[in-house]
């Protein structure tokens, strides 16, 4: 499983990239945290595999700590970033 953190220009654009990836609950648990910072909207990922490549552009790794969200037993790591 991977912990990825998303930055999207609107839930919008989130939706249709999950969408255009076929991306559904059997993929991974999604949290919406909405608009955070920079009137962009967030989400976080729990992969149950590898994450989409057209998702990388969206990855952020700039987050203090976990952020604002984790789950449970799961801490973000910024050591883990996509090359």
């Amino acid at each position: 499983m991977q912990f990825r953190k998303y930055e999207f220009d609107s839930k919008d654009q989130f939706e249709e990239l999950k969408l255009q990836n076929n991306v559904t609950g059997f993929n991974g648990t999604f949290t919406e945290l909405g608009i955070l910072r920079e009137d962009k909207y967030s989400v976080d990922v729990l992969w149950n595999q590898q994450p989409p490549e057209d998702f990388i552009p969206y990855e952020i790794w700039d987050v203090q700590g976990n952020g604002l969200h984790t789950f449970l037993g799961w801490d973000f790591n910024p050591n883990e970033q996509t090359q």
